[in-house]
Formats: structure tokens, C-alpha cells, sequence
């Protein structure tokens, strides 16, 4: 109490009053205050932390001191006037009340983060205190029942519960100790059940059941609140990102109206992600109505708690916003300087809005194309994105595209960095896929129309080659191009655009004994060409095997979609089965391991052969396959010989070989001619990307030792670019270090979409569930292992969950997993086609929001033929 009348008797006088404190104006206890009045037996003097302002002291009256009053008041000798500092002193001087004090135990009202502590104890306790605070939104604070009193007097317990809900659905709650921490959150460790027609069994089976979901050790109650069902919406609304970064992440279900099927691990609906300043967000006229008034309501709930590092559950019910769940978000930092990320997003905007100006407009993806998030990450070192523009994004991937004879865009920037996000320019993709033959006017309205698709359906970025691109020929080309008609591309446009894209596919076609060639001739790299002298010859024949490989993946590109299509009509129905045979790299890698295992192949031969493999092509302080065999490579050593896979000649049957002919008439390739070139363009990819990675490894250690001369170690030498590490100005390498480094902190608390339309996408924009690329038709579940090590491999059984996978990876093939999850990946890449290769079911590039669900997941299920992937606990 802030203002204690005069007479401060008639406070404590009050029946069922177990402890009281008052508190000088704007001051608050602190957490260690507010335990210790739960034992304190007299009375506690608290003045303010020392450092602070001085203010008056409050007075807390535990049981003792209020026995003492009571006696006191039966004798009349009670003072009427002087406050509670006056009645404090006649307790202790006339009836040897002890007193403990003056002790530090104040903070300001104005303190959030002290505020919050105390407010935020516990579902129940929270609740309780904030209901008193929140002007608007609804807070039901329910009832708390303890495990000994439910032990005790259940019956009694049970009538109370059904009397505080009468006629109405109850959901009983977990409140277990240590559930809702500020340095450690079980959120969702423990049972929720719902009652919707309370009876006495009903309501006792149901605590029951949220009672034995805690530990055995553990204390704690349960809260039963009233049952909101249907629900308009629900959402779970964090106020910062788990790394500390100022956005508000709503998750929302305006759906199925129930409020757990977000904390139960299914995927909502939409998520929204807000940047807010000065404790402010803009979300009007963007975020739905809904999510909005969820957004708001976190709002009023974290200026009233004093912070905005929390994790709330919401529900808009009877047209009010509710507030379930209120607990600190514990894995966010307590502290964080917003100002260097706000200036971050404001330069970002800058670039936008001049990109946006341009010709071309403004349309970012992080996963089209050279698919930047899988290959180097969302947030690439600065080597990496360096090294990735040298090798690929500024030349090779229009060189390509002009060789293979697409249109020429040699010269244009492809992949921009936003605020440490590497973007491809999905404009400039789309444009480099147009027939160099083909017309300009049809080719800017072809452009147009493939953005508007795009930007119609943002989820597709990453599948960008099979569902908005029109890359290549194949029997289903003009059901794939139907929809230009809206787009104003009349028959005759579009039979042009088959006939040049028949062209183009035939001509890829017909050059792979080149590329496989050039594959060939393209050396393997030896220890010497990892000397830090020979850098640049280096990456002069990593340029080489970065153009040797686009060749080679844009034919495998070509072998997939014909494959597909075939499979679309029926024509191909053993395209699995023809996949399990196919025999690459990936695959040699095992059979090798076997040839070692009887005596075959020696283990010095075998580690110098997949010497360069490294799990992050682009990362320089992961260590290669040649830096720790025994964790990579040994494993595989122990596996017992694989049968041979139950394989399939060709995709189609024998008796469907004709109608395969038949269906490639316009490329003028018979179906022996065309499962020739699959098998060979499909692998051919995977040698490549092999061999090209394994010098991307040799120019990242070249680097290393460029920088370890110069005093730097890993960590730091990949905060540089490679053009630094190229010039002799080696002085300034460790402050050019230090600062981007810095600005990586800073980069890493900064959101973006994975698909950018506008600059404004950089203060409020949607998350999509995204759409996975589902491999195989087998269904299994499994314990999650996330991110393995070799020191930490997957358990037998284990479903790995990655945020990326390239080559390097096939290391955890050596365990006996059951299948695989990762958030980055299209159709094509090389997890995708290992996969199919092994039998394996896996989700390729669920994207970044059901990667959240699945990383923090105890157990998934994964139904590839089904395409479907669930959480199950």
C-alpha cells in the first residue's frame, strides 16, 4: 500500500490478513524483499539500494507483529496517528516485537526491468498482479491449488473449483516451480487440460494429470481459469528476439479457434514481426486486424510489467483481447543497446528505397537462385559472402546463363547485402532465365508476369526454377504457362516462348559431354595449393570449377524437371526407386568407407580422398574432414556393408519407353538418350559440387594462414573480406577485423524477411510457414537431434534437424538416422537428392518458422508421402 490511511490499524486489522508492507511513494520491493516477507515474523524496516536517491522507508508487519496488534487493540492502547512509523515503534518498544532493519530493499516504480521481477513470479502470481494494472485488456485470474492441499482436501478443493466456473468449461493449467523463470523457462514442458463440461471425475482427473506431468521433485500448484472456446484468435507474442533484438514476433492463430495449438508445437497461421522504437510499433494498416489488437495488447502488457522481454500467450475472445500467460522470455539478453540496430535498419532502408528506384524495382529473396541462405547463411561472415560474390554471384552465374543461351545480364549485381542478409536481386534471376532470342517486349511482360506470381505467393522464392521461372522445356510447358494469358501474353507469345525454350533445353542437353569433360580436366587440389603464397592462382582454378559446376547444375536442373514432369503424367512412376541407384559422390563416399572396412582401400588413402569436405562449405572455423577423420569419417567405418539398392533400371517401365519418346518429341530425344543424360547430369552435379567445394575449403585455408601470419586467428580472419586478405596492407587487417565483427553483433540482432518487396519490410513484415520440399514417400518419427557434432552425433533413430546442409554434411549418414529437416533447400540441392538416393524421408527448406518449431521439438514426425510434418512433443 502506497498510501496507508492515518490510522493504519484499520488495515491490519482486516480479517485473513497474513502480511502487510507500505511503501514510500513510486517505490517498490525488490524480489529477495518480496521472499523474505513470506517467513518474516516481525517487522522490516527497508530503505533503497544504496546508490539510489534517498526516500522514506517502508514498513512491512509480518505474523507476529500483527498478533502483537491484535493484542495491542484489545487493550486500546493502539496509536491512532503517525502512520505506520509510529505504529512500528510502539509494537517493538511497548510489546518486544522484533524488528530487522533498516535493510536495502527498495527500487523506483520506474525501474522496469526491477518492476518486472517482482510482478512476474509465476502463472498464477503474475497474473494476479498484473489484472490490477492493464487498463484494458482481460486477465482471469483464476485459482490456485496447491499440491498438499490437493493432497489434503481434494473434495473440498474440487467443490471450490466447480463453484468459481459454474455452468461454463474450465482449462486447468500447469504453475509448476521454476516453470516461468527469468534465467530458465519450461514453457511447455508441462500439461494443459481443458474440461469443457466440468464435473467432479472430470475436473479431478484433470489436475491429476497436470500434477503428475511435473517432476517428482518438483513443487508447485495448478491454476484453473475459465475455458475460452471458441477463441477469434490466439497468438503467442514475444516482445524481443531470443537474441535481444527490438522486434515484437506475434504468432497467430486466427483459424481453428483454440488457444494451444501454437504452444502445442502445430504451426500458426501467419507470424508477424514489428520492429519497435521507444517502445512503439507500426502495425497499422499492414498487420490484420487481429493480429493488431494482439500486438497492441502485448503492448499495454509489457509497459505496465515494465519490460518488454516476454513471452505472452493472447486470445481476442467475446470481441476482448484476454492475456493467458504472462512469463519472462528468459533466453533474450537483459540488456541491449538498440540505438547501433535501429541505425543499422534505417541504412538498410536507404539501400532499399534506391534499389526500389531502379528500373527493375525492388524484389529480394534469400533463397533464390545461388540460394544465399542455404549456401553461406542468412547472416554470412564477411569471407564467405566475399569469397561467394568472387566465385559465383558477380560473373560466373551470368557467364552461365549467356553460355547456355540465356539472356545476357553479365555486369549486373545479383546478390546484395541488407544489414549482413545476403539477398539475390530475384529480377535480375528471372530476367537471366529469358531465351537470349526471344524478343525485349516479350521478355520484360515474361519478367513482369513471373514477379507478379511471385509476389502473389512469396513461399514459392525458394522454389523459384519449378514454380515461377520458366527455365527450360517439357511436356508440361504449356499447362506451367496458361497463366501469362492474364498477364496479357497471348497462344502466339507463348508457342515462341516454347520454341525457344526448346531450343535452349536441347542445346543443354547436347553440351553436357563438354561440362564432363570439363569436369574431368578440373584437378583435384593438394595440400600444397592450400600455401598462403598461392592464393590467387588458387582462386583462379576455383573460378574455373565454380563455372564447370554451373554448367553441370543447370543441366541437372534440366534432368529434374523433364523427370518430374514424366512423373506428373504418370509416365514415370519409378522415379524413386531409379533415384536409390544413382551412385553419387555421396554414395562412393560409403562405398569407399566399405573397401576400407575389408582391406581394400588404406585409411591414410581414404582420409587424403575426402580430405576437403567441410560442413559449411563457406566457414572458415569449421574444421575439414582432413582436421578430424576420426570424428567425421571413422564412424563410417563401422557401419555394416550396405545391400545393394533395390535400384530401377529406368523411371518409367520398359513398355512405357515409347510414350516417354513420344512425350520428348520437341527435343528430339529418345527415352534411352534421356535416362542417360539424367543419370549423368544429376551426378556429374554432385562430382562438381563436390570438386568446386573442395576448393572453396583450399582458398578458406590459404586464407587462414594468410591471416595466422599476420598474428589473427580463424575466428577473426573471418570477419575480413577477401579482397582485404588479398592486398599487402596486413596492419590493419586486425582493427578492419574488429570492426566487422562488431557490426555482425549488431547485424545478428537486426530481422528480415526472406523475401523483400518494399523498404518499409524492414520495419513490420509476415512470416509464411513457408512450403517444404518433401523427399521420399516414407513416413517415420523420431527424437530431434539438432545440429550435430562429431563429437555429438545423432543418436540411433534421431530425426537431424539443420538450418542448412551442403555436401559436407554426408558425414551423418554414418548414423543409423531416420530422417532429415532443414529450414533452408529447394527441390534440387544436394540434401534433396542425397535423400532420395538413401530412401530417406526429409523435409527440404520447411523455412525459418517451422524450423523454430522443429529445433525447440522433442520428438517429429515426418510423412514425406503425405507431406507433412508435425511436432508430437
Amino acid at each position: 500500500m502506497q498510501a496507508p490511511p492515518a490510522d493504519p490499524g484499520q488495515v491490519l486489522a482486516r480479517p485473513g490478513l497474513t502480511a502487510a508492507v507500505w511503501l514510500p511513494g513510486g517505490t517498490m520491493l525488490t524480489p529477495a524483499v518480496h521472499r523474505a516477507l513470506l517467513d518474516e515474523h516481525g517487522i522490516g524496516v527497508w530503505t533503497r539500494a544504496s546508490g539510489t536517491a534517498a526516500c522514506g522507508p517502508g514498513y512491512s508487519f509480518g505474523p507476529l507483529a500483527l498478533l502483537a496488534h491484535k493484542q495491542c487493540s484489545a487493550l486500546g492502547c493502539t496509536p491512532r496517528t503517525g502512520g505506520p512509523r509510529a505504529l512500528a515503534r510502539h509494537l517493538v518498544a511497548e510489546h518486544q516485537v522484533p524488528v530487522a532493519g533498516p535493510s536495502p530493499g527498495l527500487t523506483d516504480w520506474t525501474d522496469g526491468e526491477q518492476r518486472a521481477r517482482v510482478l512476474l513470479a509465476g502463472k498464477d502470481e503474475s497474473l494476479r498482479r498484473l489484472a490490477h494494472l492493464l487498463p484494458t485488456v482481460q486477465v482471469d485470474v483464476g485459482q490456485s491449488l496447491g499440491r498438499e492441499r490437493w493432497e489434503c482436501e481434494r473434495e473440498a478443493a474440487v467443490t471450490e473449483l466447480l463453484a468459481a466456473y459454474p455452468g461454463r468449461g474450465v482449462i486447468v493449467r500447469s504453475c509448476a516451480v521454476g516453470e516461468d523463470g527469468w534465467e530458465h523457462s519450461a514453457a511447455g514442458a508441462y500439461a494443459s487440460v481443458a474440461v469443457p463440461d466440468p464435473d467432479r471425475a472430470t475436473v479431478e482427473a484433470a489436475v491429476e494429470e497436470v500434477f503428475a506431468s511435473y517432476p517428482v521433485t518438483a513443487g508447485g500448484r495448478v491454476l484453473v481459469q475459465g475455458w475460452l472456446n471458441p477463441v477469434e484468435a490466439s497468438a503467442v507474442v514475444t516482445g524481443r528476439t531470443l537474441v535481444g533484438g527490438p522486434y515484437v514476433s506475434a504468432c497467430v492463430d486466427a483459424v481453428s479457434g483454440r488457444t494451444d495449438t501454437i504452444t502445442s508445437g502445430e504451426v500458426a497461421a501467419e507470424t508477424w514481426v514489428l520492429r519497435h522504437r521507444h517502445g512503439a510499433v507500426a502495425a497499422s494498416g499492414v498487420v490484420p486486424d487481429a493480429a493488431g489488437r494482439l500486438v497492441a495488447a502485448a503492448a499495454e502488457v509489457g509497459a505496465c510489467a515494465g519490460t518488454n522481454r516476454l513471452d505472452l500467450e493472447l486470445a481476442v475472445y467475446g470481441g476482448q483481447v484476454h492475456l493467458l500467460q504472462a512469463r519472462p522470455l528468459a533466453a533474450a539478453p537483459a540488456s541491449v543497446d538498440d540505438a547501433p540496430v535501429h541505425a543499422a535498419v534505417e541504412r538498410a532502408r536507404g539501400l532499399l528505397e534506391v534499389l526500389d528506384q531502379g528500373p527493375r524495382g525492388l524484389l529480394l529473396s534469400s533463397m533464390s537462385d545461388w540460394n544465399p541462405a542455404e549456401m553461406i547463411g542468412r547472416r554470412p561472415s564477411q569471407l564467405a559472402v566475399s569469397l561467394y560474390r568472387e566465385l559465383i554471384t558477380d560473373a560466373t552465374w551470368a557467364e552461365q546463363r549467356v553460355a547456355y543461351g540465356y539472356r545476357d545480364l553479365r555486369g549486373t549485381v545479383l546478390l546484395h547485402e541488407v544489414a549482413g542478409h545476403a539477398f539475390i536481386d530475384t529480377t535480375a534471376s528471372l530476367a537471366s532465365f529469358v531465351p537470349a532470342a526471344l524478343d525485349d517486349r516479350l521478355a520484360a511482360a515474361l519478367v513482369r508476369a513471373q514477379l507478379e506470381r511471385l509476389r502473389a505467393d512469396p513461399a514459392a522464392h525458394d522454389k523459384l526454377e519449378f514454380e515461377v521461372a520458366l527455365t527450360c522445356w517439357s511436356p508440361l510447358l504449356a499447362e506451367r504457362t496458361g497463366y501469362l494469358a492474364g498477364h496479357g501474353i497471348g497462344r502466339s507469345a507463348r508457342e515462341r516462348l516454347h520454341r525457344q525454350l526448346a531450343v535452349v533445353t536441347a542445346a543443354g542437353i547436347a553440351r553436357l559431354d563438354g561440362d564432363l569433360a570439363d569436369l574431368a580436366a578440373l584437378a583435384a587440389p593438394t595440400p600444397a595449393d592450400a600455401d598462403p603464397a598461392r592464393l590467387a592462382p588458387s582462386l583462379e582454378v576455383a573460378r574455373r570449377a565454380a563455372r564447370v559446376f554451373a554448367h553441370l547444375a543447370r543441366a541437372a536442373f534440366v534432368a529434374t524437371d523433364l523427370l518430374r514432369a514424366l512423373e506428373a503424367m504418370g509416365l514415370a512412376p519409378l522415379r524413386e526407386a531409379w533415384m536409390r541407384g544413382l551412385g553419387t559422390v555421396a554414395a562412393e563416399l560409403q562405398t569407399d568407407a566399405a573397401a576400407v572396412r575389408e582391406g581394400q582401400l588404406g585409411w591414410e588413402r581414404f582420409v587424403d580422398r575426402y580430405w576437403w569436405m567441410r560442413p559449411g562449405t563457406y566457414d572458415l572455423t569449421v574444421p575439414s574432414y582432413g582436421d578430424d577423420p576420426d570424428g567425421y569419417l571413422r564412424p563410417l567405418l563401422s557401419l555394416p556393408n550396405a545391400e545393394a539398392a533395390d535400384a530401377a533400371p529406368a523411371p518409367w517401365p520398359g513398355g512405357s519407353a515409347g510414350e516417354v519418346t513420344a512425350a520428348m518429341a520437341p527435343l528430339d530425344v529418345d527415352a534411352a538418350a534421356l535416362e542417360r543424360f539424367c543419370r549423368a547430369a544429376i551426378r556429374a552435379r554432385e562430382e562438381g559440387k563436390a570438386r568446386y567445394a573442395a576448393w572453396v575449403s583450399v582458398i578458406l585455408e590459404c586464407c587462414a594462414a594468410r591471416g595466422a601470419a599476420a598474428g589473427l586467428g580463424r575466428q577473426q580472419v573471418q570477419h575480413l573480406r577477401l579482397e582485404q586478405l588479398l592486398s599487402d596492407d596486413r596492419a590493419r587487417w586486425p582493427d578492419l577485423a574488429r570492426g566487422a565483427r562488431h557490426r555482425a553483433g549488431v547485424h545478428a540482432l537486426v530481422e528480415l524477411p526472406d523475401v523483400i518487396t518494399s523498404p518499409g519490410d524492414v520495419d513490420v513484415f509476415r512470416r509464411d510457414a513457408g512450403r517444404a520440399n518433401f523427399v521420399g514417400t516414407g513416413r517415420t518419427s523420431g527424437p530431434v537431434c539438432l545440429r550435430p557434432k562429431p563429437e555429438q552425433p545423432p543418436e540411433p533413430g534421431a530425426v537431424v534437424v539443420l538450418e542448412a546442409a551442403d555436401p559436407g554434411m554426408d558425414w551423418v549418414f554414418a548414423h543409423p538416422i531416420v530422417a532429415l529437416v532443414t529450414a533452408y533447400g529447394g527441390a534440387n540441392s544436394h540434401m534433396a537428392i542425397r535423400c532420395a538416393e538413401l530412401g530417406l524421408p526429409a523435409a527440404i527448406g520447411v523455412g525459418p518458422q517451422q524450423y523454430e518449431a522443429c529445433r525447440t521439438a522433442a520428438e517429429l514426425m515426418v510423412d514425406a508421402g503425405a507431406g507433412r510434418l508435425q511436432v508430437l512433443r
